[in-house]
């Protein structure tokens, strides 16, 4: 996101939000993150929202805000620091496909093994075959893309 700065004479001045995050990341010591940064225009002011470990401790706010300003005061910014506590490893939740956090999942998941011990392999072939093509059927019927795909279809009889 880009976010408006300050009106001059030579026109508007924009930053980029993600620019601002970067620099206030490299200046933050490990196991800290900049969740987001809000920028105050009118009065010069940056407002850093800093996430961090509830585990490690809480960091030292006047610290931070001293080492931010000295990177970005040469841009004419006054910079205040806002502590985030972290939920939990991000790192750990990150790593699992967001399939498997998904209750649609789960559901077919469980109901296709019910499935399978109750019909067996020729029955579950039957349940999915009619209910693909009746999935289909309402698909050609009900759905906008569906009519167009019929009616193109029936225009290729007609030439």
């Amino acid at each position: 996101m880009i976010l408006f700065w300050k009106s001059g004479p030579l026109g508007r001045l924009w930053i980029d939000e993600s620019i601002l995050k970067e620099q206030v990341d490299s200046c933050l010591p490990e196991g800290m993150a900049c969740s987001s940064v809000q920028l105050f225009g009118d009065r010069d002011l940056l407002n850093v929202y800093v996430s961090f470990s509830p585990e490690k401790g809480t960091p030292d706010t006047e610290n931070l805000r001293a080492v931010l300003s000295g990177k970005l005061s040469c841009l004419g910014l006054k910079t205040t620091v806002s502590l985030v506590a972290a939920e939990g490893d991000t790192a750990a939740e990150n790593n699992n496909h967001p399939l498997l956090k998904s209750p649609v999942f789960w559901g077919l998941a469980l109901g296709m093994l019910v499935a399978v011990i109750n019909l067996g392999l020729s029955g579950l072939f039957w349940v999915l075959f009619f209910g693909f093509g009746a999935y289909g059927i309402a698909w050609l019927f009900l759905t906008p893309a569906g009519r167009n795909r019929l009616a193109s279809f029936l225009d290729s009889f007609e030439e």
